[in-house]
């Protein structure tokens, strides 16, 4: 039977409101930072020096540990909120998901699925009469 866990991907300062408060709410809290010296290590119940980038990896510590997530603490970690997002999916968990948070996390390609988006309202607001308001040379 696997133990219910609160996660902290990242574990740096950052953390340590998180932690403690899911530590006083009753939650066994197991974190993973590639930092052996990060502050959140230290103050989880179970902690794992791990490259946050691998989600494969923090999912095989979980499972060969006999953990199961209930949830994520947030922790502002950038880029690597993909590992997040994949580990929410996985375990079918509520939160950002591996999609959603490479779009908000890769610069390029959110400035793509803007323009297509743009492109997309434009030809709508063309087709419904109101290609004088809005035009893409005005855009």
């Amino acid at each position: 039977m696997s133990q219910k866990v609160a996660l902290v991907i990242g574990a740096s300062s950052e953390s340590v409101f998180a932690i403690n408060e899911a530590k006083k709410a009753g939650l066994k809290v197991v974190a993973f930072d590639g930092n052996k010296d990060a502050i959140g290590l230290k103050l989880a119940d179970v902690s794992y020096v791990v490259d946050i980038r691998d989600p494969k990896n923090i999912i095989e510590k979980l499972i060969g540990g006999g953990y199961e997530p209930i949830t994520i603490l947030p922790v502002p970690i950038g880029r690597y909120l993909i590992t997040t997002g994949s580990i929410n999916d996985y375990y079918k968990l509520d939160g950002v998901s591996y999609k959603a948070a490479d779009l908000c996390t890769d610069k390029l390609l959110f400035h793509k699925k803007l323009r297509n988006l743009t492109d997309e309202t434009i030809k709508t607001i063309k087709t419904m009469g109101g290609g004088s308001l809005l035009t893409k040379e005005r855009i």
